[in-house]
């Protein structure tokens, strides 16, 4: 049944392209919405069946629709309390835009639906991992949450708010996120519960607790999130089953949360080096309910992310488009400075030249950073064919990956369920560098064991 909604809806957004109107249309914006509410509801039914609660498709399509549809549906023409609106933008390109969108989300589901996997009778995914490696592991991952947070807060806090070296971190979130996993594979049936997961965890909760300490008191929330959605597929797939009851609060309060401290981080009025954590949540209440929309305000993270679509394209039709040179550098992601030096090699442009977020900064004359957009990204390198293509791509990988048959399957999938969020105001390879990091480490820390039980079989003889 869904593969047929599916299909059915893939070929209403094709024709929706190309008769897309010149000019903003309410009821053309309204109808792209309707058609794809309807055909996600058939979709993640079937996900979440499928799959449980707990599945990439579960925060992918909802934050899909929140950065693509609402603006254009629910706020426009009133969008000016949101910062991104302040700018000029071209609004005659947006059922344009949304059509686009659609279209590329449709592929989306059609390569998801038509290349599942049989999962009858699957268990979760089970590597042998020596127990020596588990306690190694958590110790480095301890070691490096600690080191984070001593910086913060005896040298950093006094220099200014400023995120902590970005690759560092992501690189520090593979490491707990790995040990969370291999402290996983040694959970007997018995343990397979809250209780279990504590006892066992004692080391890596202190790394998250350390970790995300530090990241929230320099107002860094992403490398936070990712963290937390690993963890969150680990302790589904090997503890106990994530439910309704427990993700919606969740969802909910860590949604308010974040928007509080991404609002004392940009204020110039208050920010966490100055009060407490509940003093910060007092000073977002009274900001979000001065907003026009207080709805809109606390997704304002998501909403304003449409401008970026409809700047991506309105780029391309003053510049032409960009032919891949963003992703150059996800080809050498495994090499220190790697993206940097075979972009400039390869391009001769730099990594600000080519990225799109600085791009539409730059190009609609914003103050400050834009960001990008799954959509708008892949239409600025390769137009509406590239988003048709990669987003089928997209949605193949992750019916291959969902049901991980190897470990290397479940780095892959932990690595793109971290941004299963952050995707769609992100590019479509940014999950690879967190695959890369966990790569490298199972590695060396089996060449670690294997030289180690080389030392040990020595003595012994």
């Amino acid at each position: 049944m869904v593969g047929y909604v599916t299909l059915i809806f893939m070929m209403l957004s094709t024709a929706s392209f190309f008769l897309a109107p010149a000019t903003y249309s309410k009821l053309f914006c309204v109808w792209e919405m309707v058609t794809f509410v309807v055909t996600a509801v058939f979709f993640l039914c079937h996900k979440i069946q499928r799959n449980g609660l707990i599945c990439f498709d579960t925060f992918f399509i909802p934050t899909f629709f929140l950065i693509n549809y609402a603006h254009a549906v629910f706020i426009y023409p009133d969008d000016q309390f949101l910062p991104a609106f302040l700018f000029a933008t071209n609004i005659d390109l947006i059922p344009y835009a949304l059509a686009v969108a659609q279209m590329g989300i449709s592929f989306y589901m059609v390569g998801n639906v038509f290349f599942e996997r049989e999962v009858t009778d699957y268990h979760p995914l089970e590597v042998e991992i020596p127990e020596m490696a588990v306690n190694r592991m958590a110790w480095v991952a301890f070691a490096a949450s600690a080191g984070v947070f001593g910086y913060v807060i005896l040298f950093h806090l006094a220099s200014g708010f400023e995120h902590l070296f970005p690759r560092l971190m992501a690189m520090i979130v593979a490491l707990i996120a790995l040990s969370w996993f291999f402290q996983a594979q040694h959970v007997a049936e018995g343990d397979a519960n809250l209780i279990g997961l504590l006892h066992h965890n004692k080391l890596n909760i202190a790394s998250l607790l350390l970790f995300s300490m530090a990241q929230f008191l320099v107002g860094s929330r992403g490398v936070v999130l990712w963290l937390l959605f690993m963890i969150l597929l680990i302790v589904n797939t090997y503890y106990f089953k994530i439910r309704w009851k427990l993700l919606l609060p969740a969802v909910l309060l860590g949604m308010v949360l974040m928007v509080f401290l991404g609002i004392t981080r940009l204020s110039s009025e208050y920010n966490l080096s100055s009060g407490d954590l509940m003093e910060g949540i007092t000073y977002g209440i009274d900001f979000v309910m001065k907003s026009p929309s207080v709805l809109w305000m606390l997704l304002s993270d998501f909403v304003v992310n449409a401008k970026t679509l409809y700047e991506g394209i309105d780029y391309t039709r003053v510049n032409g488009f960009l032919y891949g040179t963003a992703y150059v550098q996800y080809l050498f992601v495994f090499l220190p400075m790697g993206g940097s030096f075979f972009t400039k090699l390869l391009t001769g442009l730099n990594m600000e030249e080519v990225s799109t977020g600085v791009i539409l900064t730059n190009y609609s004359e914003a103050t400050y950073g834009l960001g990008t957009n799954l959509v708008g990204d892949l239409y600025m390198n390769f137009s509406f064919v590239g988003v048709v293509v990669m987003m089928f791509l997209l949605g193949m990988f992750i019916s291959w990956v969902e049901f991980p048959k190897s470990k290397y399957q479940m780095y892959a999938y932990l690595a793109i369920f971290a941004d299963c969020i952050f995707l769609v105001r992100a590019d479509i390879f940014v999950w690879l560098t967190f695959f890369v990091f966990f790569v490298i480490f199972d590695w060396i820390m089996r060449i670690h064991i294997n030289y180690a039980h080389i030392i040990s079989n020595q003595r012994s003889s």
